[in-house]
């Protein structure tokens, strides 16, 4: 194997020739035979499909049985073996089915919001997902693209790039595509080189490609890193499942030792009790996870939400703090430009000439300011840029230079405090009119000019003895819906911050218009006096930060976070990106430059409140109907398992086949597949929810006896009532068991009495068509003779229809004595 090219010392030409490529790119048909060859390093991976079937069928628990159960079927009983294969085979293709179409639905989501990069094919640009990018290609950099593998610098104009991810250094690195650079210079000193995992600043470039993916600086560093971190929820689950295999143990080796000891042969004993093992562990919970997550996915991109991860939409119902800029949120988002005016305040036709050069001919990122400009004043035909100084977050200005009036002039625009700096004096005033402005509302830029001496370097020094020619006047009035969407929000048990780079005078008069408490107001030069505590401290009770830049978005974050406070953070620009990276959620716009998209987990197709309270209610009913099933399944089989290990102590006979429990478990959790579309009651929406086990163990050490209890009367009735034998017994408890756990479905999917929570109708028509199947079942010759099952007469089935219905109501009362006592608990925390 060749040795990596060490493209930032190695001459430009020859990187090209290196990469068999040019300065105009690669063609169409080059780009598409790289990509075809382009492979993982190392041994070939596993299909995916192929990975998640095998994976149905991999726990120890469902190897132990399939063991146990040709070890039988060696030792002269194959059909129970047969039929006990064919029902694990059953469940776990369930599982797989379930699984393939949460993928695909939420591989169909991702590709609507994949990044791009804007490349060069045959000589002209084209915008290619990141992901279809090969070595020798050349891509265009500009502000908020970004940088989508380790790339050489072909040409750069003011380019400055975020390396934090890279480096760990905050301020942005300076490129020069022209800088020699030693070959063993650390990543920070490669100034004629950009890499995967950065993105541009400011200013603009061409680089062509020489690493992609794995074999990047980026994924050199992450190598280590690569393991999936587990998300409060996926955590959740994993405490959980240690819950069960504890008392699966337990329990399972206690009932296997019953059995044993009672003579019942030691491969039925373990074959039993390794049946009651699987029935205890909810099979299909990945599988339901991911189904419910999937469908709550599909149902978010409905109302234009998109969710990149599927744990993002456990994060969406967990939010306490949302935190936003106000364009496009509290605003319309459509800025318009109002007046142009001199520095005394009258209407100035040069004021707004100078702007609109400026607007239409800076090569920056696109933004509404600039778009409002030349709506107003379209840029005049024939005019040229001579050079440029791009705009930056420190300086919070933007520079270019053109002729006006056949001279050479450097235009400068930008936050009036910042132009002012530049400027000789400020004109007597200027800034009580600014004020004026911003108390009613207006977003005010100032324009400065200077004419340029004969051969000039134009540069961020050159931005100096200017003339202030103006004031530019923005308005973007609230939007109407803005008031309610935020007492909506608040309703969800949500409070808002407004977190904006204007000045706090504006900021002030937008959210007094929507309805934000503006009794305190942080600025950014206050932020830079506190550290983290005292900034924690003053933001608990501040709802309006103003005049900011990216780093105090980033803390305040972090701040609100240290409360306790589980925090989104709503941005789509490039200054968004560290607050966006730091938060619990963050979450951009389709329209947002491309790192914010890529940094955020879940992307808006509408920038709006009411889509981010749409997706929140969402994600908090698809978190509900997730633990529904956690909570049914594990309280009815622990249920049922106590039920068994008190039966075999006392029974002459097992009281369910191995067979037997695995069509049980498995025609349990049919119904729970419809569980991701159920209703959620209003009040389970109401409030923020987080996993909690404790709860979750609660309900199952509460639940399962109530179950137990009832089984063990359905015991007293068939011996001492019915004096039922062995097949009369299990089948008249296989029936019990399904009537009982459907029966628990309808009631404890709801904190609700019963009557008073309607079921989505697939569930309820999937539960009683369960039932009926159960019911059935002894009467169908094939399907009863090799299940071991045998017709029930009247009286029976009657005496275990009235046990369904008496288990119900036991149900309601433990559950309304359980969510009260709940609910106390936490109101007095």
């Amino acid at each position: 194997m060749s040795a990596p090219l060490a493209f930032w010392s190695t001459p430009t030409g020859d990187v090209l020739g290196a990469l068999g490529t040019s300065a105009t790119g690669l063609s169409a048909g080059e780009a598409r035979t790289r990509l075809a060859a382009r492979r993982p390093h190392g041994p070939r991976r596993m299909p995916g499909w192929l990975r998640s079937l095998i994976r149905q069928f991999a726990s120890p628990i469902i190897l132990i049985l399939i063991t146990a159960t040709i070890v039988s079927m060696a030792l002269g009983d194959p059909l129970d073996g047969s039929i006990i294969l064919a029902i694990v085979t059953l469940s776990g293709l369930l599982g797989f089915f379930q699984e393939a179409r949460a993928g695909n639905a939420v591989a169909e989501l991702l590709a609507s919001v994949q990044v791009t990069a804007d490349v060069l094919r045959d000589g002209a640009p084209a915008s290619v997902p990141v992901a279809e990018l090969v070595p020798g290609d050349v891509v265009l950099l500009s502000a908020g693209s970004v940088v989508p593998g380790d790339c050489r610098l072909l040409d750069g104009d003011e380019l400055q790039v975020d390396e934090s991810a890279l480096t760990g250094e905050a301020f942005p690195a300076e490129k020069d595509p022209d800088a020699e650079v030693h070959l063993d210079a650390p990543l920070a000193q490669r100034a004629n080189s950009v890499f995967f995992g950065s993105h541009v600043v400011s200013g603009e470039a061409h680089a062509v490609i020489a690493t992609v993916a794995a074999d990047t600086q980026y994924g050199a560093i992450t190598h280590d890193l690569r393991e999936h971190t587990s998300t409060a929820f996926e955590k959740g689950i994993t405490r959980f499942g240690m819950l069960l295999v504890w008392l699966m143990v337990v329990l399972s080796l206690f009932i296997f030792a019953v059995n044993a000891i009672a003579g019942r042969g030691i491969i039925a004993a373990m074959l039993f009790a390794v049946a009651l093992a699987v029935g205890i562990t909810p099979q299909l919970l990945p599988a339901i996870v991911s189904l419910s997550l999937s469908s709550g996915a599909r149902r978010l991109a409905a109302s234009k939400v998109i969710v990149k991860r599927l744990d993002a939409i456990e994060d969406l119902g967990t939010i306490t703090v949302l935190a936003t800029d106000k364009t496009g949120t509290l605003t319309e988002g459509a800025a318009r430009l109002d007046k142009a005016i001199d520095p005394a305040g009258a209407e100035s036709e040069r004021t707004l000439r100078l702007a609109s050069l400026n607007a239409g001919l800076q090569t920056g990122f696109a933004n509404p300011l600039d778009a409002a400009v030349l709506a107003r004043s379209p840029l005049p035909v024939g005019s040229v840029a001579l050079d440029e100084v791009p705009y930056d977050f420190k300086r919070k200005r933007l520079s270019v230079v053109t002729a006006v009036d056949g001279v050479p002039t450097l235009i400068t625009k930008g936050a009036l405090a910042s132009v002012l700096q530049v400027c000789t004096a400020a004109p007597a005033g200027v800034e009580r009119l600014f004020e004026s402005l911003s108390d009613d509302g207006f977003r005010v830029l100032g324009i400065a000019s200077r004419p340029l001496a004969a051969g000039e370097v134009v540069d961020r020094s050159a931005e100096a003895g200017m003339t202030l020619e103006g004031l530019l006047c923005f308005l973007d009035p609230p939007k109407a819906s803005a008031a309610d969407a935020l007492r909506d929000l608040e309703s969800l048990g949500i409070s808002m911050r407004l977190i904006t780079g204007d000045n706090a005078r504006v900021a002030v008069a937008v959210a007094k218009a929507v309805g934000l408490d503006t009794a305190k107001v942080l600025t950014g030069s206050e932020i830079d006096r506190l550290g983290a505590a005292g900034l924690a401290q003053a933001a608990r009770d501040t709802y309006v930060f103003a005049e900011v830049e990216p780093d105090h978005k980033k803390r305040i974050v972090q701040a609100l976070r240290t409360l306790g406070e589980s925090v989104a953070f709503l941005g789509d620009g490039i200054n968004d990106t560290p607050a966006l990276h730091v938060a619990d959620v963050g979450i951009s716009v389709d329209t947002g430059v491309d790192v914010a998209k890529q940094e955020a987990a879940v992307v808006l197709l509408d920038k709006g409140l009411d889509v981010v309270a749409d997706g929140v209610r969402l994600g908090r009913q698809t978190f509900a109907n997730t633990l529904k099933y956690i909570r049914m399944s594990t309280s009815s089989n622990f249920g049922n398992m106590l039920s068994m290990a008190i039966a075999s102590m006392f029974l002459p006979f097992l009281p369910l086949l191995p067979r037997q429990i695995l069509l049980l478990n498995f025609l349990g959790d049919l119904p729970s597949t419809t569980l991701a579309a159920d209703y959620v009651d209003p009040e389970r929406l109401a409030q923020p929810v987080k996993w909690d086990l404790k709860e979750i163990r609660r309900f199952m050490f509460v639940f399962g006896p109530v179950s137990t209890c009832f089984d063990l009367l359905t015991f007293g009735v068939l011996i001492w009532g019915v004096h039922a034998d062995e097949m009369l017994f299990q089948t008249s408890w296989f029936v019990v068991s399904t009537l009982t756990e459907v029966s628990a479905l309808f009631s404890l999917r709801t904190t609700r009495p019963i009557w008073r929570s309607r079921p989505a109708l697939a569930l309820a028509i999937a539960a009683i068509l369960v039932g009926a199947i159960a019911v059935a079942m002894p009467y169908v010759p094939f399907i009863a003779e090799p299940m071991g099952l045998i017709p029930l007469d009247g009286p029976v089935l009657a005496a275990l229809a009235v046990i369904a219905l008496a288990y119900i109501a036991a149900n309601e009362i433990a559950k309304a004595f359980f969510f009260r006592r709940q609910r106390r608990a936490q109101r007095s925390g």
